[in-house]
């Protein structure tokens, strides 16, 4: 497997990731398959050993066809250093 083919930064990544989630171009499920392949680098097997869960269960989250608990959610992204957090989506008129 190609680890990063775009030849981008792991914090690169990691901002496209976090502006796509953000502004609705990617789900949660897309945005996880994203730094799986392009900064871990593993298979939905491999990766899925490593964070302690069945594959189903992540090929579940992957395709956002599962309901993951917070916990769940941030043990996966926490391998990426990303937690989830609340964004207001509202500009301020300060």
């Amino acid at each position: 497997m190609k680890i990063n083919p775009q030849g981008l930064s792991r914090r690169e990544i990691l901002d496209q990731v976090q502006v796509g989630y953000i502004s609705g171009e990617l789900t949660l499920g897309q945005a996880l398959k994203r730094l799986r392949k392009d900064i871990a680098g593993l298979n939905q097997k491999d990766f899925a050993k490593m964070c302690k869960m069945s594959l189903r269960t992540l090929a579940a989250i992957e395709s956002d066809q599962a309901n993951p608990t917070l916990s769940t959610i941030n043990q996966l992204f926490g391998i990426f250093g990303l937690k989830v957090g609340l964004v207001s989506q509202f500009q301020s008129d300060d």
